[in-house]
């Protein structure tokens, strides 16, 4: 698991580098992306960064707090195959 980890902040570091901005932009965004969203969830997808979306903290909470919407926006992903 660690290794995960370690190639997992290596890779995020780079992501929000490139990410600056909310990829979100929901009510009461911040505009700076601070979170990896796993859109598909943190499991076998933790590092697969396809299913990363760069978000705000206060995006990132309306997204985890409101999983049905944020489905329907495209902001999460079903984890069941």
């Amino acid at each position: 698991m660690q290794k995960t980890m370690d190639e997992y902040s290596k890779k995020r570091i780079a992501f929000l580098a490139l990410h600056a901005h909310c990829q979100a932009r929901l009510l009461n965004c911040t505009l700076a992306a601070t979170d990896i969203h796993h859109k598909a969830g943190r499991g076998e997808n933790h590092n697969v960064i396809s299913s990363w979306l760069a978000v705000c903290r206060s995006c990132h909470t309306w997204i985890e707090m409101n999983p049905a919407e944020a489905k329907e926006l495209g902001y999460s992903e079903n984890r069941l195959n």
